[in-house]
């Protein structure tokens, strides 16, 4: 009979049962994740769109389910087919200036609709907030200063019902720095965290404190080694929980409203050459918008999959 050491015999239980767990947790986790219920090597659909959208960016779907996108860097909005990607009527937004008006000329990175307004924001954390125009029309927008700047480089936008607020999804969170570390060392004047912040509707403003941050180092370990950088963000009409979208590492990522990681995915490299927009259907339907990458910008759909029966 081989003998085994006490201390041995015990460290090898151990080791099974953080084993057996880590397998039970990673397996539950994954049942009770709403990204998990999406099949993200199947899309539904996968649209080309028109050329004029070759550098889309924010996308945005209405409570009666209408769908509507913007490009970079012009303030123009489109909206489209949602079953061919075809634009059915584009509007413009412009300023009241000294002068007259003026068409806004940003860098545009998302879009939200909420009831009968509209909100796209800067990269420098500018809310322009317009109604729906009809097609061809030129809308009034107004513009929502925030303490955000290029530096935080703002990405995503979306509308969160339990807070009635819109939040922003920022791609870098800068410290307290002096003008020479910033010219010195530009990327040790960051931390690695990402915030979201929350800018109240009731309010006006932006709140001074992250509404919560998003860990990077643990979503680096998921993305090849390559800087996790949102794209955008959505709050899940079923779930109550927020989608982010990542272009750099192509990931999905989903966290509860207290800003924890519930589950992580990759989205296949053939699909989105360059994940930016993200959106949800009335019927839980995943919209997810790619830049154009020596093509036509695309559109994928994917469809949410039943729940297994308890029964079976």
């Amino acid at each position: 009979m081989i003998y085994i050491p006490y201390m041995k015999r015990l460290q090898f239980f151990l080791f099974l049962c953080i084993s057996f767990s880590v397998f039970f947790y990673d397996s539950l986790f994954a049942e009770e994740s709403m990204l998990s219920r999406y099949d993200l090597g199947s899309p539904e659909n996968h649209l080309k769109l028109a050329p004029v959208l070759k550098e889309i960016s924010g996308i945005a779907v209405t409570d009666d389910n209408r769908l509507f996108a913007h490009d970079d860097e012009k303030g123009t909005v489109y909206q489209l087919d949602m079953k061919s990607g075809k634009i059915i009527k584009r509007f413009s937004i412009f300023e009241k200036r000294w002068f007259g008006r003026e068409l806004v000329m940003e860098d545009f990175e998302d879009i939200a609709v909420l009831g009968k307004r509209f909100y796209m924001v800067s990269s420098a954390g500018v809310i322009y907030e317009f109604r729906e125009g009809n097609d061809g029309e030129k809308v009034e927008a107004v513009r929502h200063e925030t303490f955000l700047n290029d530096l935080y480089d703002v990405e995503g936008l979306c509308y969160d019902p339990e807070s009635d607020a819109l939040l922003l999804a920022c791609k870098e969170y800068p410290k307290e720095f002096s003008l020479q570390q910033l010219v010195l060392d530009k990327e040790k004047s960051k931390l690695k965290q990402k915030p979201v912040y929350s800018f109240s509707l009731e309010s006006m403003s932006l709140d001074k404190t992250p509404r919560f941050l998003i860990d990077s180092k643990f979503l680096k370990k998921k993305s090849a080694k390559k800087k996790f950088k949102p794209s955008a963000i959505e709050r899940h009409p079923q779930s109550g929980t927020f989608f982010v979208l990542a272009a750099r590492g192509k990931l999905l990522v989903e966290i509860d409203p207290q800003g924890k990681i519930i589950d992580v995915a990759r989205l296949p490299s053939k699909d989105h050459a360059q994940p930016e927009g993200l959106a949800f259907t009335a019927d839980n339907e995943m919209l997810i918008s790619n830049e154009g990458v020596g093509g036509n910008a695309t559109l994928l759909k994917y469809s949410i999959r039943k729940q297994r029966s308890s029964l079976q």
